[in-house]
């Protein structure tokens, strides 16, 4: 069946390489040493620095509120620069398994309902990456176009400067610098996340497909058909192998910056609303509003990997219902011996793991809710 099967992450990795985040090479390998020069000069300069910055600030500060509004783009901006240096180490791995799945004949799409399967699923994750964006993105304007009025001189995000940014011609200096890195480094962030929700979405897609082909295998009653359905049945047995080899590459791409989004995202939400209540509405609306997007973004950031890697759990448990399913009974006691084996092998749990402590699905999200209600509900109890 023609189809692209990796089409809606195409756009997301021609980004990633224009921003110096993906290889460029095609090597098996990364990039070692200043072979990547650009990216570190850009970076340096933008991610690092800002986050530096933000953080002395942070040091610097006396007053609870203003603290709490400088940690909550502080916690931001240290996620995502170890999402680039965690980029920087496993973008080869998965761009090695993009290209397999994209080039290799035995994740090649056979019939009209897994070509539906994937359609859907690609225009599913079309409309997460247009909502994901637009909470993301539409966090910029709202933050940058009125500190253009504002009096006194006001920047987008609160951050330690070696001069006095309050001044007239300083001001412009601290201010052009935030717009032009607060865009770029949201649109490093959306597109890093983005590349690592789609390899769990692929992931569980490969592991529904299998289980459908599974389910399909029938015996014809004749003996070259009974040994073409043991070659089929081994080739199944091979592409799930080759899966859960997938699965720990993809878990070590995704492990460590899903881990630390995990031990920040908490305390973000909790700091966004507790700046939200701090925040008389009326009086500063537009803050208000970039607040509320912020926040709709730092919860898809928490919600949507759970649920892909939740995906990647459910479909890899379905597997053994999927081949109890299948016409075993009809066919030769050695294949049904076979077919037992396998099925108590897949027994063992297939799971895509945080830094090796959390299992990515559905439970973390909550874990990640409650913790952050009870850091609010400390915060609030302690101006009282």
């Amino acid at each position: 069946m023609d189809l692209d099967q990796i089409r809606p992450v195409r756009f997301l990795l021609r980004i990633l390489g224009r921003f110096r985040l993906w290889p460029t090479t095609g090597g098996p390998r990364p990039q070692r040493g200043w072979t990547n020069w650009q990216g570190y000069l850009l970076h340096g300069g933008l991610t690092v620095l800002l986050t530096v910055l933000m953080w002395v600030e942070a040091i610097l500060s006396t007053d609870m509120e203003h603290t709490v509004d400088v940690l909550l783009i502080s916690l931001t901006m240290t996620a995502l620069a170890l999402k680039v240096l965690n980029n920087w180490s496993y973008a080869h791995i998965a761009q090695r398994i993009l290209t397999e799945w994209s080039s290799e004949d035995r994740f090649r799409l056979k019939t009209l309902q897994e070509v539906d399967m994937w359609r859907i699923e690609h225009l599913r994750f079309s409309r997460v990456v247009c909502f994901y964006m637009m909470c993301s993105l539409g966090v910029v304007p709202v933050v940058v176009i009125p500190c253009l009025f504002a009096v006194p001189n006001r920047l987008p995000f609160w951050m330690w400067t070696p001069f006095d940014w309050q001044q007239p011609v300083s001001f412009w200096f601290a201010y052009i610098y935030q717009v032009v890195a607060l865009p770029f480094l949201c649109v490093c962030n959306i597109t890093m996340d983005l590349v690592n929700w789609y390899l769990m979405l692929h992931l569980s897609l490969c592991l529904r497909m299998l289980g459908q082909r599974l389910a399909a295998l029938h015996p014809s009653g004749l003996q070259q058909g009974e040994e073409q359905l043991c070659a089929e049945f081994l080739e199944l047995v091979c592409l799930h192998h080759r899966l859960k080899q997938q699965a720990i590459d993809i878990e070590s791409c995704i492990s460590k910056s899903t881990l630390f989004q995990i031990l920040v995202s908490s305390l973000i939400i909790c700091c966004t609303i507790y700046s939200m209540q701090m925040t008389p509405v009326m009086q500063d609306l537009g803050k208000f509003a970039a607040m509320v997007q912020y926040l709709f973004a730092m919860v898809m950031q928490i919600l949507l990997p759970s649920i892909y890697g939740n995906e990647v759990t459910h479909s890899a448990d379905k597997l053994t219902d999927a081949l109890y399913s299948s016409a075993w009974p009809d066919v030769s006691p050695r294949l049904r011996r076979q077919i037992l084996m396998f099925m108590i092998y897949l027994n063992r749990p297939m799971s895509l793991r945080a830094g090796g402590f959390f299992n990515v699905g559905l439970p973390m999200f909550t874990k990640v809710i409650n913790q952050a209600y009870s850091l609010l509900a400390l915060l609030l109890n302690m101006d009282n």
